[in-house]
C-alpha cells in the first residue's frame, strides 16, 4: 500500500512538474509574441527612417557628382580653349619635324640604293669574271682532251 501511494505521489509531483513547464513554456511564448507584437511597428518605424535618410544621402552625393563633373566639364573646357591656341604652332612643330625625319629618311634611303646598287654591280662583275675563268678551264682542258685523243689515235694508227 506505501509503494502504490509513493507511486502515485510520484506520478503526481510529475504531473505537476509537467502541468508547470508547460504553463512556463506557455507564458514564453506569450511574452515572445508580445514582444514580436510590439516590435514589429518600431522594426517598421526603424526601416522608414533608415530608408529616408538613405534616401537623403543618395541625393546629396547625386547632386555632389553632378557639381563635379560639371566643374571637371568646365575645367576641360579651359584647357581646350587655351590649348587651341597652341594648335597652328603644334601643326608648325610636327610639319618641320615629318620634313626632318622625311629628308633624313630620304638620305638613307639613297644611300642605301646607292650601296645596293654598287653590291649588285660587284656580285655582277664577280660572277662575269668567275663565268670567263670557268669557260677558259673548260675550254682547255677539251683542247687538252682533244690533243690527247688525236695523240692516241695517232699512236693506234
Amino acid at each position: 500500500f506505501i509503494m502504490a501511494k509513493q507511486v502515485e505521489q510520484l506520478e503526481k509531483e510529475k504531473k505537476e512538474l509537467q502541468e508547470r513547464l508547460k504553463n512556463q513554456e506557455k507564458k514564453i511564448d506569450y511574452f515572445e509574441r508580445a514582444k514580436r507584437l510590439e516590435e514589429i511597428p518600431l522594426i517598421k518605424t526603424a526601416y522608414e527612417e533608415q530608408r529616408v535618410h538613405d534616401m537623403e544621402l543618395w541625393e546629396q552625393q547625386e547632386e555632389e557628382r553632378i557639381t563635379t563633373l560639371q566643374l571637371e566639364r568646365e575645367k576641360a573646357l579651359e584647357h581646350k580653349n587655351r590649348l587651341s591656341r597652341m594648335l597652328e604652332d603644334r601643326d608648325l612643330f610636327e610639319a618641320r619635324l615629318k620634313a626632318s625625319r622625311r629628308t633624313i629618311y630620304e638620305d638613307k634611303l639613297k644611300q642605301f640604293q646607292e650601296r645596293l646598287a654598287e653590291e649588285r654591280r660587284n656580285r655582277l662583275e664577280e660572277r662575269k669574271k668567275q663565268r670567263k675563268e670557268e669557260r677558259r678551264i673548260t675550254y682547255y682542258k677539251e683542247k687538252e682532251e682533244e690533243e690527247q685523243r688525236l695523240r692516241e689515235e695517232q699512236l693506234l694508227k
